[in-house]
């Protein structure tokens, strides 16, 4: 199946028809007629055996070739792509496990507009605050009236 890819965890009433059928040339690119006619190719061959006539059969119809076709997978790019992509992923994941930088023009937004300001925060830099005031005495839900 060059291009696609079955997704193995689906299920499939025995053998995937398209993997049967890779032996005699049938793929998803294959068009309809030929699938049809691929029984007298199959019977040419020697290749005409209840496993390969039930594959055939599944995929001669319209309906079932829909079917098994919903199960494949476009495969855009090699094994070697699929592992560069792994990695960027794993690459980005532990970028975002990371502690964050600040852009610069966030620093400039944070940067107090004008020097009091900067000078007032260093004042208040040692102040202590007051401890918080915890739960509330009650529980919420004595606060919440519902209609009845």
């Amino acid at each position: 199946m060059p291009g696609m890819i079955h997704d193995p965890s689906t299920a499939w009433d025995g053998p995937f028809p398209y993997e049967v059928l890779a032996p005699a040339g049938a793929d998803p690119d294959t068009p309809h007629a030929e699938m049809q006619d691929l029984s007298f190719e199959l019977m040419a061959r020697g290749l005409m055996t209840p496993r390969t006539q039930r594959a055939w059969h599944e995929l001669r119809t319209t309906r079932r070739r829909l079917l098994a076709d919903v199960l494949l997978y476009a495969q855009e790019a090699g094994p070697e792509a699929v592992a560069a992509a792994r990695e960027a992923a794993e690459a980005e994941e532990a970028a975002e496990d990371a502690e964050p930088d600040v852009p610069p023009e966030a620093e400039e937004w944070l940067r107090p507009p004008w020097a009091p300001a900067e000078r007032l925060a260093d004042e208040l830099d040692g102040v202590p605050l007051p401890p918080f005031p915890g739960p509330p005495p009650e529980p919420l839900d004595a606060l919440v009236r519902f209609d009845r």
